[in-house]
């Protein structure tokens, strides 16, 4: 098992693939996604797909990236995956979201 869909009553997480490229592209040029992010500075194209080939490698044993939408929107993505230093196997979650969707409950995947 590498990956499943995901659906809440708001929400269909689908794991990341090459399809999601351009969502990647819009998500990551948007400065006010990136102003806390590495540089925060928005990210040029050629970065984001370097991002965008390591996101995809991530995917295993049911971890990994996945494209959030709403509808046929696409609202950001999320990520679950293990700690590499964390000796207990705790996972960590985390998420990115176009602004326009912020302050909407999305990001706990409601």
């Amino acid at each position: 098992m590498i990956q499943r869909t995901l659906k809440t009553k708001r929400l269909t997480l689908v794991p990341l693939g090459e399809e999601h490229l351009e969502f990647e592209v819009t998500l990551d040029a948007h400065p006010d996604v990136m102003r806390y992010l590495g540089t925060g500075e928005p990210r040029e194209r050629l970065e984001v797909e370097e991002h965008h080939q390591f996101r995809i490698d991530e995917a295993r044993n049911g971890l990994g990236f996945w494209a959030g939408f709403v509808g046929a929107d696409f609202v950001g993505w999320w990520l679950l995956t293990l700690e590499d230093d964390d000796k207990r196997g705790q996972a960590e979650l985390g998420y990115r979201l176009l602004p326009d969707f912020w302050r909407q409950g999305l990001s706990v995947a409601s």
